[in-house]
């Protein structure tokens, strides 16, 4: 009988290894938001969000400060409208009140995007608290 729980102790610390293992090796899967963050900060061709706008004290201020953008409680379809293109929203060059400010609306259109991008960057900025 000892003998039978010595080799299922064996195989339930081989197994419990391998899964340990697996686990400390494996990639770990970053969420939507999480990849939008990275996306927003990688500098790609076409996605300068910090040349107009601040998050979280980085940036500049022609546009809106995004890092309370979730607290607006738009869509994420809405943010990805507004991201790729923007004159959907606001009628270029008007006049738009944002939390209080006032914004000419010149935000240029981000049609190079795909489709995974709009949603990473969307849930990102919805995340902003």
């Amino acid at each position: 009988m000892k003998k039978g729980f010595t080799v299922i102790f064996i195989i339930l610390v081989v197994v419990l290894g391998y899964i340990v293992v697996h686990a400390i090796t494996s990639p770990v899967k970053l969420s939507a938001a999480q990849l939008g963050a990275e996306l927003i900060q990688s500098n790609k061709a076409g996605i300068d969000c910090f040349a107009c706008h601040i998050i979280d004290g980085k940036g500049g201020t022609i546009g809106p400060d995004l890092s309370k953008e979730a607290l607006l409680k738009h869509s994420i379809k809405w943010l990805e409208v507004q991201i790729q293109e923007p004159s959907k929203h606001f009628k270029p060059a008007s006049m738009v009140k944002i939390n209080g400010k006032t914004y000419m609306a010149i935000m240029p259109d981000h049609k190079m995007l795909s489709k995974k991008e709009l949603f990473e960057l969307a849930s990102y900025l919805d995340g902003l608290r």
